[in-house]
C-alpha cells in the first residue's frame, strides 16, 4: 500500500524539479475554444478560403475541444468530421519517427542517439569525409551536414517494405556536404536515413514498426503510416478555386517508403488528441508504456542551434516562448493539406489545427484563353469580389487568442557573428533545393536579396528589420534573421529558423543573376524566326539558316511541354517529383540540351561568317550580326546549365 502511495508522489516531485519555475501554466476552457473557433473558421469556410478544417485541444489527457468546419470533400458535400476524416499529417510523421528512435534507446536497442548513425545502419553506410561523424542526434535536428536537397518524395510504383539495399542505395545519393553540427539545414533525406536505422535495428518496416509500438498502445484505431499507390478511405480531398468559381481537385501523391518517416502519417483528427496528448502529458503512467518521461522531455527541449539568439530545435519539435509560455510544434504542408501539432509542456495541453485548401492548375488552354479574356480563370462579370480577411493562420490565431506572442530569446554577439553589414548586403540562396538535371532550377525564385534598410537596419526580402546585435535582425513581425560565417567556412549563411540555412552567392553562382541571364538568352533565340530571310549563298548558310529554325522551334517547345497541365514548371518540380515521375523532366533535359548544342552551332557559325570573304550589302552584314547576336544568346545561357545541373549529371 505504502509503494502504490509512493509511485504517484515520486512522479509528482519528479515534476516540480525539472519543470522551470519562470513558466507558468494555462487552463483551456471549452466554451471559449468553441467561441473563437466558430468565429475563425466558419467565416473563411464561407467565403471559400478553406475547403475544411479541424481544430482539437486536450488537456491532462482529456480532449476539451474537438471540431469539424466545412467539408472532407467540398465537390461532392461530404461534411468534414473529426471523429473519421482522413487528414495528412505531413511532417507532423516526423515526431513519431522521433518517438520510434526514442523508443529504441529506451529499450536499450540503440545505446545512444550520439553514437554513429552508420553503427546501426545494415543496408546503407554515410560516405566519407563526414560520414562516420554524423550522429542519430544530429539527423534528428536537421545538423547532419545535408544539403537539405528536395528529392523525390514519392512513388507511383508499390515498393516492398522494409524496401532493398538497391532502393536504399538510390534513394541516398548525396554525400555530407559540410561538417556535421555546423549548419543547421532541414532534411527530409535525413528523416529518411532515421527510418533506415529504425528498420534496420528493429527488423521490422517503417509502418509495422509504427504501428505496433506507437498507433496501436495509444489506441489510435484509424492511423496509418502510408507508404503506397492506394487512396486510404475517407481521406480529406482539397480543392483549388478558380476565378469563375469552377473547383478542381488536388491530386493525391502517395509516398515511397523511404520518405513516409517524413510525412506518411494520416489519421482523423480524433486519434491524433491521443498523440498529443501522449506527449503533453508527460506525468501519465499510461504514456509511458510508449514512449518515457524522460525521453519526452527530451524530444521537447533544445538540441541544435545555429547561433545563441536562435530558439533552435529539439528533437523534431521546435521549442519556442509564446507569452511567457513554453510551446513545442511541428508544422506542416503537402499539396492542398496544412497540418500543426503543438504542446504546452507545462500545462499538460497540446493542440492539432489541420486546414484544407488546394491552388489550381491551369492547363494551357486556361492559359491561353485567359489572355482573352474567356476561360475558367477569368472572373465572370459582376461577381463579387471574395472576401478577406486580415489573417488565415490559424495558428498564429490560435497562440494569438489563448497564449500570447512569440518572445525571442535575448540577442547576443557569438564568434561567428557578422557584425559588418556591407559584408552581409547582397544575395542569398535556399539551401534546401532540388539535387536533380534541369530541377534545381525550380529553387532559381528562391532567393533572399538583402540591402540596405532604415537607420541600422536591412531589407530582407520583403520584411524591414533592425539591427539587435551583431548579425542579428528583428522585424516588425516577430521574425529573426540572423547572419553568419562557420569557422573555417568560405560561406556566410543567413537563417531565418533553426533548420533554415540560405548561403550567400554571387557572380555566377547567383541564380538570380544566371536566370536572368538565361531568359534574355532565351528571347534573344527567339529572333531565330527571322532565319527564312537569310542569304542562301552557300551550302553552310542553308546549314544555319535551318539551324536558326531548330533554336527558334525548341525555345517554342519547351514552355509548351512544361506548363501542359500546369500553372507554372515550378509545379513540375512539386508535382511529377514529388512522385518520382521524372519523365516529364527527362524530356525537358533533351530539349533543353537539344537547345543549347544548336547554341553552340551558332558560336562556331558567328565565328566562320566573319572570316570568310565578306559578301557585299547590308543584308549579309545584318545576317552575320545576328548570327553573332545569337551565338551570344547562347553564351547566356550556358552558365545555367552548370548552376542548375541541366546537363544531366544527376538525376
Amino acid at each position: 500500500m505504502f509503494v502504490r502511495l509512493l509511485k504517484p508522489l515520486l512522479v509528482c516531485l519528479v515534476t516540480l524539479l525539472v519543470a522551470p519555475f519562470s513558466w507558468s501554466a494555462i487552463q483551456f476552457d471549452q466554451a471559449a475554444l468553441q467561441t473563437w473557433a466558430d468565429n475563425f473558421f466558419q467565416p473563411r469556410v464561407d467565403a471559400g478560403i478553406f475547403n475544411g478544417a479541424s481544430v482539437g485541444v486536450v488537456q491532462n489527457g482529456q480532449t476539451v475541444f474537438l471540431k469539424g468546419y466545412g467539408y472532407e470533400d467540398l465537390g461532392r458535400k461530404v461534411p468534414l468530421d473529426p471523429n473519421a476524416t482522413m487528414i495528412r499529417m505531413c511532417s507532423v510523421s516526423k515526431t513519431f519517427t522521433a518517438t520510434a528512435i526514442l523508443q529504441l534507446r529506451d529499450r536499450g536497442l540503440i545505446q545512444s542517439l550520439d553514437d554513429p548513425a552508420n553503427k546501426y545502419l545494415k543496408r546503407y553506410q554515410l560516405p566519407p569525409p563526414y560520414g562516420d561523424d554524423v550522429t542519430i542526434r544530429q539527423l534528428m535536428t536537421h545538423s547532419s551536414g545535408m544539403a537539405g536537397h528536395f528529392t523525390p518524395q514519392g512513388t507511383k510504383l508499390d515498393i516492398p517494405v522494409p524496401v532493398s539495399e538497391d532502393i536504399v542505395a538510390e534513394m541516398f545519393q548525396e554525400n555530407i556536404e559540410r561538417p556535421p553540427g555546423t549548419v543547421g539545414q532541414y532534411a527530409n533525406l535525413g528523416v529518411a536515413l532515421e527510418s533506415v536505422i529504425i528498420e534496420d535495428v528493429s527488423g521490422q518496416s517503417m509502418s509495422d514498426y509504427v504501428a505496433e509500438h506507437i498507433i496501436v498502445p495509444l489506441g489510435m484505431t484509424d492511423t496509418i503510416m502510408h507508404h503506397d499507390t492506394s487512396v486510404p478511405p475517407r481521406l480529406a480531398q482539397p480543392y483549388g478555386r478558380f476565378a469563375n468559381g469552377e473547383l478542381q481537385a488536388v491530386g493525391f501523391y502517395p509516398k515511397h517508403p523511404l520518405t513516409a518517416a517524413s510525412g506518411g502519417i494520416i489519421a482523423p483528427p480524433r486519434d491524433m488528441m491521443r498523440y498529443v496528448a501522449m506527449h503533453a502529458d508527460i506525468s501519465a503512467s499510461a504514456n509511458a508504456k510508449v514512449l518515457s518521461a524522460a525521453s519526452r522531455q527530451e524530444m521537447q527541449q533544445v538540441q541544435f542551434r545555429n547561433h545563441p539568439s536562435e530558439a533552435g530545435i529539439g528533437l523534431h519539435f521546435y521549442p519556442e516562448n509564446f507569452g511567457g509560455h513554453r510551446y513545442v510544434s511541428h508544422g506542416c504542408g503537402l499539396p492542398g493539406t496544412q497540418s500543426q501539432l503543438g504542446v504546452f509542456p507545462d500545462s499538460n495541453a497540446g493542440v492539432v489545427i489541420s486546414i484544407l485548401r488546394g491552388s489550381t492548375s491551369p492547363s494551357v488552354g486556361d492559359l491561353v484563353g485567359s489572355l482573352f479574356g474567356v476561360g475558367r480563370m477569368v472572373k465572370p462579370e459582376g461577381q463579387e469580389e471574395p472576401v478577406k480577411f486580415e489573417n488565415n493562420s490559424p495558428w498564429q490565431a490560435f497562440l494569438q487568442e489563448f497564449v500570447g506572442s512569440r518572445q525571442q530569446p535575448a540577442a547576443v554577439s557569438a564568434p561567428e557573428a557578422m557584425g559588418d553589414a556591407q559584408l552581409i548586403l547582397g544575395n542569398y540562396w535556399t539551401e534546401r533545393r532540388s539535387m536533380g538535371a534541369f530541377s534545381a532550377l525550380f529553387a532559381a525564385g528562391a532567393v533572399l536579396e538583402v540591402k540596405p534598410g532604415s537607420a541600422d537596419g536591412l531589407k530582407i526580402g520583403s520584411f524591414e528589420t533592425n539591427r539587435v546585435a551583431p548579425g542579428v535582425y528583428d522585424s516588425d513581425t516577430g521574425r529573426r534573421f540572423i547572419f553568419r560565417q562557420p569557422a573555417d567556412s568560405p560561406h556566410i549563411y543567413l537563417h531565418a529558423g533553426p533548420s533554415s540555412a540560405w548561403r550567400k552567392v554571387d557572380g555566377l553562382s547567383d541564380p538570380g543573376l544566371v536566370s536572368t541571364l538565361m531568359t534574355i538568352g532565351f528571347l534573344i533565340s527567339l529572333s531565330a524566326l527571322a532565319s527564312p530571310w537569310w542569304p542562301r549563298a552557300n551550302q553552310a548558310a542553308v546549314w544555319i539558316r535551318r539551324n536558326g529554325l531548330v533554336m527558334a522551334g525548341l525555345f517554342i517547345l519547351m514552355p509548351l511541354v512544361a506548363l501542359v497541365g500546369y500553372e507554372s514548371v515550378g509545379d513540375i518540380a512539386y508535382i511529377d517529383a514529388f512522385n518520382g515521375d521524372t519523365t516529364r523532366l527527362i524530356f525537358l533535359v533533351v530539349l533543353l540540351n537539344l537547345f543549347g548544342l544548336s547554341g553552340a552551332g551558332f558560336v562556331l557559325s558567328a565565328v566562320a561568317v566573319w572570316m570568310t570573304s565578306a559578301t557585299p550589302g547590308w543584308r549579309a552584314l545584318l545576317w552575320r550580326c545576328h548570327v553573332s547576336l545569337l551565338g551570344i544568346a547562347a553564351l547566356l545561357t550556358w552558365p545555367g546549365y552548370v548552376l542548375f545541373n541541366m546537363i544531366g549529371v544527376n538525376r
